[in-house]
């Protein structure tokens, strides 16, 4: 059977917590630029949603540690929470 789509009403309305992020790095082009994937995940270690951020330009240049890019990652999150 192919995928079908289908209206829900009522409409389903939730709030969402997410207490941890995971990422990983999904394409990479050396002087360049460096595209991450992250993964957010609730409470009980459940999956909720994806993003990716590109990261290029400056940003890619000051990038010199691991620690770096992982305070990055998550200033970005912080700075795209809806």
């Amino acid at each position: 059977m192919e995928d079908v789509t289908i209206n829900v009403f009522p409409n389903i309305n939730r709030i969402v917590k997410i207490v941890k992020a995971k990422f990983r790095i999904i394409d990479l082009k050396l002087n360049e630029s460096v595209r991450v994937a992250v993964y957010f995940y609730n409470e009980n270690d459940i999956f909720i949603e994806a993003t990716q951020f590109l990261i290029d330009g400056k940003e890619y240049a000051d990038w010199l540690d691991d620690q770096y890019l992982i305070n990055l990652i998550k200033k970005k999150i912080q700075d795209n929470i809806k």
